[in-house]
């Protein structure tokens, strides 16, 4: 197996950033793919396949509330009481910063994402929402899932992930050894 904990010379242990090796790199990607598409297409099994059956499903709103879901089969019920009213939405994920995930097969990720949607009628396309989302991703045998997904709309005020020793978002979004659980309601 690969150590993908190769660590930045400047960058601290909490925020340590990573240069993962290319296989572990296109593994992410394609589990990142699978995701987007299955969430686009509406295909609630391969959607759920992308989480570990422990895994978080977090979400920030605007205003600030946190809202959390553990287990595949709590995240199947909110996912599922979405899909059927998004037709025509497409997600996108980008701008990856990799962190030290505190074991050999565990990465944290940064990363924008924006959705675009396309109005049945007119066929007219707009920008629907952005934001970021800081996630846990864990290798077991030659599979990549998510530990824990953690989405937030784009506050505006975003910090870096690697400005300050301390990891900006460290309270926010504490990296457990196991899924986290952040207070919300569902």
């Amino acid at each position: 197996m690969t150590d993908v904990t190769t660590r930045s010379a400047a960058a601290p242990t909490s925020s340590a950033r990573i240069s993962p090796p290319a296989e572990v790199r296109f593994a992410i990607d394609d589990l990142y793919a699978t995701y987007l598409w299955a969430l686009d297409t509406q295909d609630i099994e391969v959607y759920l396949g992308t989480f570990w059956p422990e895994a978080a499903f977090i979400e920030t709103q605007l205003d600030g509330e946190v809202l959390s879901w553990e287990g595949v089969d709590s995240i199947r019920e909110f996912t599922a009481s979405h899909f059927g009213g998004y037709n025509g939405h497409q997600h996108r994920e980008s701008n990856r910063v990799y962190l030290d995930g505190g074991a050999p097969d565990r990465v944290r990720l940064r990363s924008y994402w924006s959705t675009t949607h396309r109005e049945a009628g007119s066929g007219e396309v707009s920008l629907s929402s952005t934001g970021h989302s800081f996630d846990t991703i864990e290798r077991r045998g030659d599979e990549w899932r998510f530990v824990r997904r953690w989405v937030e709309r784009w506050p505006g005020d975003a910090e870096h992930p690697l400005r300050s020793a301390t990891h900006p978002a460290s309270d926010r979004h504490p990296d457990p050894a196991g899924p986290a659980h952040h207070g919300g309601s569902h």
